[in-house]
């Protein structure tokens, strides 16, 4: 069996795929198995993973009809045969020493799951935003593990996916990916902390994260709305010594939306899911007596950010 077993979802991906593939395949180090979970594509996707599965034998692939890629993973995960999981997107990819470089970190670490830094990759983006050449997500030499490390992860997800190795067993501990489609990555790492598993992270850049008009992360304009859904569903369900943690961080994350909030009836759509997860506190309550129309939205902020 092989040491590391790496998990690829992939939709309608024929663009990127290859490269991807190719940046596996030209790892230093060599006991790998990458298994390509075909999430529904309808483009020539299969046709791309059967090529590579004839050049390499070490690549396997399996098919579901389009679930997203939380699910997508946990398939994979179900099938590896590795101790160790890694996770690459196929339109990611990995320098040529990432894996074996990644694999002596976590066994000199000795803890579960360790993670470095990457670089962002802008491509083909449509809508005229600056591309910052050399950015990376920022990742520094650290530990990370108990209340202080929830702490530091309530704050802001500091894990580039792509980066990761963890031990296949504790994935299991927490039950996998969420179905949720966004930010299930974020609340696996909330709950692997509650749980008490150690991090470690090194700032070495080992990896290309790649931005491009198609891709998840740049569609995605609901990042911050999925956050707080993750905090306020685990909040609900932490013992009492996370219990005021979590209810702190929850209104950092609101105090975020509300700043990005630019239109009535975005604000609105927000209040209203404020008010129903703090539906026992009085305060948050007399936001429902206030006149939002003729106070206007930018004056009800205001007095939101007060409240919080």
């Amino acid at each position: 069996m092989p040491e590391v077993s790496i998990i690829m979802p992939v939709y309608n991906g024929e663009k990127f795929l290859g490269e991807s593939i190719y940046s596996v395949i030209k790892q230093s180090y060599s006991d790998w198995e990458l298994i390509i979970i075909d999430d529904g594509s309808i483009d020539n996707t299969s046709e791309i993973i059967s090529d590579f599965i004839a050049l390499d034998k070490r690549i396997k692939t399996f098919y579901q009809t389009n679930m997203k890629q939380g699910i997508a993973r946990n398939l994979g995960i179900k099938h590896s045969t590795g101790n160790i999981i890694a996770f690459l997107d196929a339109d990611d990819l990995w320098k040529v020493d990432k894996l074996a470089i990644m694999v002596d970190f976590l066994h000199q670490s000795k803890c579960e799951l360790v993670f470095s830094d990457a670089y962002i990759q802008y491509d083909d983006l449509s809508d005229g935003k600056p591309v910052i050449k050399n950015q990376t997500f920022g990742v520094v030499n650290a530990r990370y593990q108990g209340i202080n490390g929830v702490e530091s992860f309530l704050l802001y997800n500091r894990i580039p996916l792509l980066t990761v190795l963890v031990k296949r067993e504790t994935l299991f501990e927490v039950g996998l990916f969420s179905d949720r489609g966004i930010s299930e990555d974020f609340e696996l790492w909330l709950k692997l902390l509650l749980k008490g598993v150690e991090f470690k992270s090194l700032n070495q850049v080992l990896a290309f994260y790649r931005v491009h008009s198609k891709s998840t992360t740049h569609q995605d304009k609901l990042a911050i709305d999925a956050s707080i859904d993750v905090i306020y569903d685990l909040y609900r369900n932490v013992g009492k010594s996370y219990k005021q943690l979590f209810n702190d961080y929850l209104k950092v994350w609101y105090r975020r939306k509300l700043e990005t909030i630019a239109d009535y009836y975005a604000y609105k759509e927000f209040l209203a899911v404020i008010v129903t997860q703090n539906q026992n506190n009085f305060k948050y309550q007399l936001l429902k007596i206030f006149n939002l129309g003729s106070l206007g939205y930018k004056l009800h902020k205001k007095l939101i950010f007060h409240l919080i």
